[in-house]
């Protein structure tokens, strides 16, 4: 089973406030609220055909890797959903790159490695990539106001991956990457629930029951696990999910 980030809705971010732009031929180009609208709706094949049409710059690849990630959250096939999300990944990256000072750039480039770590069927090289992705997170988080629900959640997400990790790999993972941050269930159950206090998603919940669960607290990781399969499925990611969800309460 692939855990991978789904958590489209709030992603978006504080936009640029360059919203007008010419499309490549001169003509009047498309106001990034616009954009900004479509992918708040998961509307990413119409905000890419968008996007197309205007100038290159780190506003508009910040937006590409958004759309193309919303894009792969619906492929079934993992190969072309990772593959995807590389692609988003450079985009992502060199919109931070141009403007080291943008929340959003650094928020996608945080929520595309954490796909592809969490994707990843190696442990190793999902830590190797979690370290890219702890750099945009932390990057993402000084540089808004305060964390975000997706965020907050991702913050999480990463800590319960650290805490499950066995001494094996905790100790392989050292001598590959370095230091890993310490990161208990607590930690990650922490910023999970502050993520559920803005708001209540299937994927937060998903990852809160198995933190519970880690932590030897069955009550609690039952509560979540159930309200799982209480969700409406809106992608094939959130179908994996409740099929592990499923497995797991019939353990309890």
């Amino acid at each position: 089973m692939t855990e991978t980030y789904a958590l489209n809705r709030r992603s978006c971010g504080s936009a640029s406030l360059e919203l007008i732009f010419l499309s490549p031929m001169g003509e009047p180009g498309v106001d990034l609220h616009n954009i900004d609208a479509l992918l708040q709706e998961e509307r990413a094949d119409e905000a890419m055909d968008q996007l197309a049409k205007m100038t290159k710059s780190w506003d508009v690849e910040w937006r590409q890797a958004h759309a193309m990630f919303i894009q792969s959250n619906s492929m079934e096939d993992v190969d072309k959903r990772r593959t995807l999300c590389r692609e988003a990944l450079s985009l992502a990256e060199s919109s931070f790159t141009t403007n080291p000072r943008s929340s959003d750039a650094a928020k996608q480039a945080a929520m595309l490695s954490g796909s592809l770590s969490e994707s990843s069927s190696s442990s190793l090289e999902q830590m190797k990539i979690g370290v890219v992705f702890k750099k945009y997170l932390d990057a993402a988080i000084e540089l808004m106001a305060e964390p975000d629900m997706v965020c907050l959640h991702m913050r999480g997400r990463f800590s319960y991956k650290v805490a499950s990790l066995s001494f094996v790999e905790r100790t392989v993972a050292c001598k590959l990457v370095g230091s890993l941050p310490s990161c208990s269930y607590d930690d990650a159950i922490k910023d999970l629930l502050a993520a559920d206090s803005i708001e209540s998603t299937l994927e937060n919940d998903f990852i809160l029951g198995k933190a519970y669960l880690g932590k030897g607290d069955k009550k609690m990781a039952r509560l979540y696990l159930t309200r799982v399969l209480e969700y409406m499925s809106e992608s094939a990611i959130h179908e994996e999910m409740k099929e592990e969800a499923k497995k797991k309460l019939t353990k309890l």
